[in-house]
């Protein structure tokens, strides 16, 4: 199935203290790690960010919220508003480690649902999912609303949900799923990245 890759890089990052996408973790930053995998792996890449000029030197298309900086919802509505693709795959800028024969499987599995999400660790991973457009409808109206938690979302989205057991076979999901959040979680990210990338 053809996909939309997409790059959410809207967070700020509080308790970094810079953003989080440009934590260097080899010669390359996190989201230069990033670009590369998706360019190699989807037909469109996109980088969806309040602050565009941050990553024009990269190559690929950057769009802002058309709802400004109203989380990750506003991110996600406007990933799916600009994707060429009825198909997208959205990933947190914080996850440098994802294996893409999970994301393969996951489009896989899309067929007929919303969105095909995750679970790792009893939580729902709504930033390292697939959506297809035709859940934009629900994403706007929860905006217009002002109703910002994505578990919200998903209990209207008819989802498909991944049981962690289900991903195990593609590789550890704890490092797959890993995300830099803080400082500690990117000296560790450092670590893994010598063998991971």
């Amino acid at each position: 199935m053809k996909a939309s890759g997409i790059i959410l890089a809207g967070g700020k990052s509080s308790r970094m203290h810079f953003n989080k996408a440009f934590a260097r973790l080899t010669t390359e930053t996190v989201i230069e790690i990033l670009v590369k995998k998706f360019k190699v792996h989807f037909d469109e890449t996109i980088i969806i960010s309040n602050d565009p000029e941050l990553y024009s030197e990269l190559g690929v298309k950057v769009y802002t919220d058309i709802y400004a900086r109203l989380g990750p919802v506003a991110g996600i509505h406007s990933a799916l508003s600009h994707a060429n693709n009825d198909a997208v795959f959205l990933l947190g800028c914080d996850m440098p480690f994802v294996n893409f024969e999970t994301i393969d499987y996951m489009l896989g599995k899309l067929n007929g649902y919303d969105s095909v999400v995750p679970e790792i660790k009893g939580r729902i991973q709504p930033t390292a999912a697939i959506y297809h457009r035709k859940s934009l409808p629900i994403f706007a109206r929860h905006l217009e609303e002002n109703k910002l938690k994505l578990t919200l979302i998903f209990n209207e989205m008819d989802a498909l949900i991944l049981e962690e057991n289900d991903l195990q076979r593609f590789g550890k999901t704890e490092e797959s799923f890993f995300n830099i959040n803080d400082q500690e979680a990117l000296e560790k990210a450092i670590v893994m990245a010598r063998r991971l990338l």
